[in-house]
């Protein structure tokens, strides 16, 4: 079986698996328990479009699961069916953000950037935050200034609670090439945290397709 699975859609299916085992230790009630991990299984097949027969089996899977240990087992057996982020160097980051003359790709390693669901990253002395994440099924590049808070708050993103910032670029406004309003959103000051546990790319692909249209 080929690689099916984007990390997006391995920290969903795996927080279903986890929601399956996990609750079902509060129930004595075997009908509750079975009727809980179906509905786990239903919300991750429901994240594709289509699966064949071995890709159900995989998700399926969850049904079994009784152990922490057998919940590691398929943890693992997830991660072997992952479609890597794709490798971002300094020419790509060039490509996508012409205008930025001497920005950089940041350091990461490898084994952390395939594991990405975007990579962005911030820089501090310009108050700015660049994200990189495929869109529409090309590699897109966005920008803007990124203000960081005091205290913590729910990021656009991840949906998580943690260090934000408003992130916040400049858009032409619709029929007058001579005037522009702001757009922003509240997220994650450190962005490969919030990458690395995202479920859902509803909001982040929004907030895209805002900056460009």
């Amino acid at each position: 079986m080929k690689p099916f699975i984007t990390n997006v859609n391995y920290h969903f299916i795996l927080k279903q698996a986890m929601n399956a085992f996990y609750g079902a230790q509060n129930t004595n009630d075997e009908g509750v328990k079975n009727a809980l991990r179906f509905s786990c299984i239903d919300k991750a097949t429901a994240i594709f479009d289509t699966l064949d027969s071995e890709q159900e089996q995989l998700i399926g899977e969850i049904f079994h699961i009784r152990s922490e240990e057998h919940l590691e087992k398929y943890d693992a057996t997830l991660q072997d069916f992952l479609l890597p982020f794709p490798t971002i160097d300094d020419a790509v980051v060039k490509k996508l953000f012409p205008k930025a003359k001497k920005l950089k790709a940041p350091t990461i390693s490898p084994e952390e950037m395939a594991r990405l669901v975007f990579l962005g990253w911030n820089d501090t002395g310009a108050q700015k935050k660049f994200i990189i994440a495929p869109y529409k099924e090309q590699l897109t590049g966005i920008q803007g200034n990124f203000t960081p808070i005091a205290k913590k708050g729910i990021c656009a993103f991840c949906h998580e609670n943690g260090r934000v910032g408003l992130f916040k670029a400049d858009i032409k406004t619709k029929g007058n090439t001579d005037q522009y309003r702001a757009v922003g959103q509240y997220i994650c000051a450190d962005s490969i945290a919030c990458s690395t546990q995202m479920k859902d790319r509803t909001k982040l692909d929004e907030f895209i397709g805002v900056l460009k249209s």
